[in-house]
């Protein structure tokens, strides 16, 4: 496969990297772990294949001797040869194939599975790319142009030279159910003022144009009105934007003042900042943080995180520790039925 023209940050990544956050190496993998198994599922791999993640603009690739590959998570309006291709269905690309993506539709991450993978290395057990410590991947970077890397079976599963799109597709409102986003209270939860409490659970929050890999900044949208200047009162803030109105509404504050000892996170952790926004940490997000850990999304709603980009509204809804489980044993279910069902089309 090689890279014509780069995306704006396009990765290997799979599962993620587990068993080293002690020595402070995160988990990183997939941000969206549903698409990047489901995108192995669809052309016959193992679990813990490699898959590229790409946003938006994406890359331009040459498939030089051809592949059986599958598209999912966001749909990027993808074309090979001048034909359009589907989300959630194995496509044979005949010889020569050129795939582009030309506007992005839905979603801000989009994978690419490949039958067979690419011939990349494991560290410290994984293919994911830690763009911090620069290895795993391709180099332990972001994809360039002009780079050309090998697939380890690029012909064996191809149906002559021609395009073939599989008439049958995944349907992934099975796994991405709608709605508010489902967290379990913090170990720093009850440092929360009541006000902070309410804010938190019933008014919305947007995902800040400072967000990425890492981590959502996430701001109340009567905050973005141009703000000039904040002031954190008890129990108010009180918001000057640049047409000298005034716009009130609770403080997101801490009642204990005491600091935090650095603790562990992990994706999906959300962090109270000085500022009294909420951090959201995702997957490359790192092992200990100093700020209070006042939620933990339930892992069922990281992929549908996953999808949310820049100015995205969210809410959240507060479950317990069981009913978690119980949502993401039902996820993984659903995931683990694919296969079988796969194998027999």
């Amino acid at each position: 496969m090689e890279i014509i023209k780069a995306g704006l940050l396009d990765t290997f990544q799979d599962r993620g990297r587990y068993g080293y956050a002690h020595l402070g190496v995160g988990s990183g993998g997939c941000m969206d772990r549903l698409a990047g198994r489901l995108a192995n599922m669809l052309v016959g791999n193992n679990k813990a294949e490699a898959v590229l993640e790409m946003h938006f603009p994406a890359p331009m690739l040459h498939f030089v001797k051809g592949a059986t590959i599958a598209l999912t998570g966001g749909n990027f309006s993808a074309i090979a040869n001048g034909v359009a291709l589907p989300l959630n269905r194995r496509i044979d690309l005949p010889p020569g194939a050129k795939l582009q993506f030309t506007q992005k539709q839905t979603g801000q991450r989009c994978y690419l599975g490949v039958a067979g993978g690419w011939q990349l290395e494991k560290v410290l057990g994984s293919y994911s790319t830690h763009l911090k410590a620069g290895f795993g991947g391709w180099q332990g970077r972001a994809l360039k142009n002009g780079d050309y890397i090998p697939l380890r079976k690029p012909t064996e599963l191809l149906n002559g030279t021609d395009m073939v799109i599989s008439k049958w597709f995944v349907y992934t409102d099975l796994f991405y159910v709608k709605g508010p986003i489902r967290v379990i209270p913090g170990p720093e939860w009850e440092w929360l003022s009541h006000a902070a409490k309410k804010t938190l659970l019933n008014e919305g929050f947007t995902i800040s144009r400072h967000s990425d890999r890492m981590g959502y900044h996430l701001k109340s949208p009567r905050t973005g009105a141009h703000p000039a200047q904040m002031i954190i009162g008890d129990s108010m803030w009180q918001l000057k934007n640049n047409k000298n109105e005034h716009i009130k509404g609770p403080a997101i504050q801490s009642e204990k003042k005491e600091e935090l000892l650095s603790s562990g996170v992990q994706p999906g952790t959300i962090q109270l900042l000085p500022n009294g926004n909420p951090l959201l940490l995702m997957a490359d997000c790192q092992t200990t943080g100093g700020y209070p850990r006042i939620l933990q999304v339930a892992m069922v709603d990281m992929p549908r995180l996953a999808q949310m980009g820049a100015g995205e509204l969210l809410n959240f809804e507060i479950i317990d520790v069981q009913k978690a489980a119980d949502l993401l044993q039902v996820q993984l279910k659903s995931m683990q039925s694919l296969p079988n069902a796969i194998s027999l089309l």
